[in-house]
């Protein structure tokens, strides 16, 4: 028994002492990584699990990674190094935060757990703890890039430019060959306003990794601010090229291209920016607006469906479209789409003749009328509006200037004269037809109708309809006589 008393002692100060130990350091680059590849827990095999567990979390490639290091854990639960890989590939980072502080407790000397909290306290922007973190293991090993690097990142986010440059720097000195230490000192120097330093940081990283997509994308983004619009087309198209999910660098890169003149580029850079983000609205608006300089019409329209799907009361899209749909014959989708315009321009001359000619091809000939009368009192010679309503009036025997008379009696009675007329002209196609009319006809004090309302109409014929309702509506009384008229006619054969 003492003797096992003994060999217990010395393992607890072995796991008590060795972690306090950091694992040999050197830089990350590929060259030495391929010369530490033996040793996991080296700094660099380290620095390479964080960021290998980190690009994972998330997605299903977590779960065979977790299930290793949980493997190696369980096998040696008293290895801190193990803990930490397992604790830290956790989805649940509250979980994995407390994991980590348990190996705190057990070595207060461990770099990688104040790392990893510092990491997760930073990502939910609980400031002060993680910095305080971030400083614990600085404290422990100030030769271990990665601590550099991650409080550099937080002070980036913070806009604590000054720090950030500062521990930036840090981490780039002590792994120049690390491309993502470079790429957050290249985004701190751009914040800082050294824009050539910036650049050539940027252009470094790319150097160091061609297959970076942030390096192109944030550099495309310096050369626009810039004004080196050409070249910033360039890295935008090099950061699509690398992530076919990319849609932002793809319409930063179209609308550039749209900008630049270079259409020929730009529209199907569009078109392929659109489709992989369907309800971006900005993106089909855009579209839109360049198939219309480059007379694309086809591209157009189906632009502007993609507007409509997203924003159906879009007042651009309607305004363009609904003429389009008549013209096709695409009456189901051309009236909605006037209508639409009608409610944000009452007076829109194209949306009110495009219903006129809507309501004429229904057979709503009492709404053609309505319509064209719309358009002519707002441009009087408008020869479309006055043709359709010559054809419309002499259908309906409606008077071509106004009744009107020196009383209200007298205009009343012309209109009852006009009425008997059309009705012994309709008895020839229909005989035997009678009825009674009944209009509430509301006159203003200047003399003209400000509206009709049926009150009962038991004729049952159309023309009779129309032609009494629009004789009556056009009708112009003598002034100071407003008031709500009622207006009744019966129509029988022979009287």
């Amino acid at each position: 028994m003492r003797k096992l008393a003994i060999g217990v002692a010395v393992a607890i100060v072995v796991f008590m002492l060795a972690p306090a130990c950091v694992p040999p350091s050197g830089p990350t680059g590929k060259p030495a990584d391929e010369a530490k590849k033996t040793n996991r827990f080296s700094v660099a095999g380290m620095t390479q699990a964080i960021l290998e567990i980190e690009a994972a979390l998330g997605s299903d490639e977590i779960k065979p990674l977790r299930a290793r290091y949980e493997k190696d854990y369980r096998a040696d639960p008293r290895d801190p190094f193990k803990r930490f890989l397992w604790a830290y590939s956790l989805d649940d980072r509250n979980q994995a935060w407390e994991e980590l502080t348990k190996i705190t407790k057990l070595n207060d000397r461990f770099y990688w757990a104040y790392l990893g909290m510092g990491i997760i306290l930073d990502g939910w922007k609980v400031d002060d703890q993680a910095e305080m973190n971030f400083k614990k293991a600085l404290d422990i090993s100030s030769s271990i890039a990665i601590g550099y690097g991650r409080l550099g990142r937080m002070y980036l986010r913070k806009k604590n430019t000054e720090k950030a440059l500062e521990q930036l720097k840090e981490a780039v000195d002590r792994d120049p060959a690390h491309s993502t230490y470079r790429l957050d000192l290249a985004r701190a120097l751009d914040q800082a306003k050294k824009t050539g330093e910036a650049l050539a940081n940027f252009h470094k990283v790319i150097e160091q990794d061609p297959s970076s997509f942030a390096a192109h994308a944030e550099l495309g983004d310096l050369l626009s601010r810039k004004g080196q619009k050409a070249a910033a087309v360039d890295s935008w198209t090099k950061a699509a090229e690398l992530d076919p999910k990319a849609y932002g660098v793809r319409f930063k890169r179209a609308s550039m291209l749209a900008e630049l003149k270079r259409n020929d580029e730009a529209l199907p850079a569009f078109q392929e920016a659109c489709e992989l983000k369907p309800d971006a609205l900005d993106c089909w608006q855009a579209l839109a607006k360049l198939a219309a300089v480059t007379e694309k019409q086809d591209s157009r329209v189906a632009a502007y469906e993609q507007v409509l799907r997203i924003d159906e009361k879009n007042l651009e899209a309607h305004k363009f479209l609904a003429p389009i749909y008549l013209e096709r014959g695409e009456i189901e989708r051309a009236l909605p789409s006037f209508q639409e315009v009608l409610i944000k321009e009452k007076d829109n001359l194209t949306a009110l003749a495009g219903l006129a000619k809507i309501y004429e091809k229904g057979e709503e000939f009492s709404k053609a009328i309505e319509f064209n009368e719309k358009v002519i009192a707002l441009k009087p010679d408008d020869a479309g509006a006055r043709a359709a309503l010559k054809g419309l009036f002499g259908r309906f025997h409606i008077l071509p200037d106004p009744i009107s008379g020196k009383n209200p009696e007298r205009v009343f009675a012309l209109n009852r004269r006009k009425i008997a007329e059309v009705y012994k002209l309709r008895l020839k196609e229909k005989p035997g037809m009678k009825g009674e009319l009944h209009y509430k006809v509301t006159v203003g004090n200047e003399g003209g109708v400000e509206r009709v309302v049926v009150a009962k109409n038991t004729a049952g014929d159309q023309i009779i309809d129309i032609c009494a309702y629009w004789n009556l509506k056009r009708s112009r009384f003598p002034k100071g006589f407003g008031a709500t008229y009622d207006f009744e006619l019966t129509l029988k054969p022979g009287d």
